[in-house]
């Protein structure tokens, strides 16, 4: 039965040799995702040099070791018998190099998936400020309906003090008086309530223009990336700061309560009827305006603020496979090739074997002994 020394030397000696120094270069790439393990602030200590040495080492001997027992001892096993071993080595292998293919990628992704993760944090919170600040927009435009709320009551208000002409006869004059008044300065407050709050809306917009361009300033220097990461996510919890201020500045609650006010059931509440119609039927329009889009303003102000967390380099692989996917397909390469080398070993060794040698041209007969030709002896 040939063994595996049907395969040339030299053939054996380029795989194993190619397999080695992918092995390796896994070896490394594996250590490098170690080190950003046992030391996620880049300063290494004489023990995590030591840990990340020993397993780049073990990972590179550990591999290349798999593959000489899969190139010299599984094909000369029996031919049942090797098949189920060399099905179990290709599994096993395979689940490893899973592993070690997301270990190699995510190191060579690290630079492109923090910049993607810079970049998609600066895009969600330029996203956001823009948002509030057409909420902003949309409630200050609303002090235009409370200038005519003003108006509109205080109106009402002095007629029915003089002429009654709300409570109708037999009616509270007073109460109706009472009920125009306290709609006319609830609508004064909230007006106030919206210049006070456009004040300091400008401010803090302001404030979150220029954080926003510092971070775009960053995010384009050539400054040390752990350097870089740490200026931008303390930008972005300046940011969640900010913009937390913006959402108690939004004056979405005074707005609400106004409206609130003018739809009152003021038959219920004791008004006259012809009074009650009066008032339902000047400041329903008004109220519709200004709730109109509010719930959704104030949805905004309970929604999650965009800020940049803490991610692992593994996590951009999933995150952000745009920007990843050529660290994926050479992770992909520098695991699988060894194995195409394996497999191609495996196949010419146990072909040979199971030819017998059959490729090899058979030695020539030798030729019969020449018949002497002649009388034949005297006896």
């Amino acid at each position: 039965m040939p063994k595996t020394n049907n395969l040339t030397d030299a053939m054996v000696g380029k795989i194993l040799i190619l397999n080695i120094l992918f092995h390796v270069l896994s070896g490394i790439f594996t250590g490098v995702w170690i080190a950003d393990l046992v030391a996620p602030t880049g300063e290494m200590t004489l023990l995590t040099w030591l840990e990340t040495i020993m397993s780049a080492v073990a990972i590179a001997a550990g591999l290349s070791y798999g593959s000489y027992i899969a190139l010299t001892h599984i094909p000369t096993l029996p031919s049942a018998k090797r098949k189920q071993v060399m099905g179990i080595f290709v599994a096993a292998y395979l689940a490893v190099a899973a592993m070690l293919g997301i270990a190699s990628s995510s190191v060579l992704a690290s630079a492109s998936g923090e910049v993607a993760h810079m970049e998609t944090a600066l895009t969600t919170q330029t996203e956001a400020t823009q948002a509030r600040q057409r909420a902003a927009a949309s409630l200050i435009n609303r002090s235009s309906v409370m200038n005519d709320c003003v108006s509109s009551a205080g109106n009402m208000s002095a007629q029915e003090i003089g002429t009654g002409v709300y409570s109708g006869e037999g009616g509270n004059m007073g109460q109706v008086a009472t009920a125009l008044t306290n709609i006319s300065e609830g609508c004064a407050n909230a007006r106030a309530t919206i210049f006070a709050s456009r004040a300091k809306l400008e401010r803090l917009f302001f404030r979150i223009d220029r954080l926003l361009i510092d971070t775009r300033r960053v995010i384009d220097s050539n400054m040390e990336r752990h350097e870089k990461m740490v200026a931008v996510r303390k930008n972005g919890e300046n940011f969640t700061r900010l913009t937390r201020e913006v959402n108690d500045a939004l004056p979405v609650e005074a707005v609400q309560a106004v409206a609130d006010a003018m739809r009152k059931d003021w038959l219920a509440a004791g008004l006259p009827p012809s009074a009650a119609a009066a008032i339902t039927h000047n400041f329903d329009g008004m109220a519709e305006e200004l709730t109109e889009g509010l719930d959704d303003i104030a949805a905004l102000k309970e929604e999650a603020i965009p800020t940049m967390p803490v991610v692992s380099n593994m996590a951009y692989l999933a995150l952000y496979p745009e920007a990843t996917i050529a660290a994926i397909a050479v992770g992909a390469c520098i695991e699988l090739i060894p194995l195409g080398g394996i497999l191609l070993g495996f196949v010419m060794v146990t072909q040979k074997g199971a030819g017998g040698g059959g490729g090899l041209p058979k030695p020539a007969e030798p030729p019969n002994a020449p018949r002497r030709v002649g009388r034949p002896r005297k006896t």
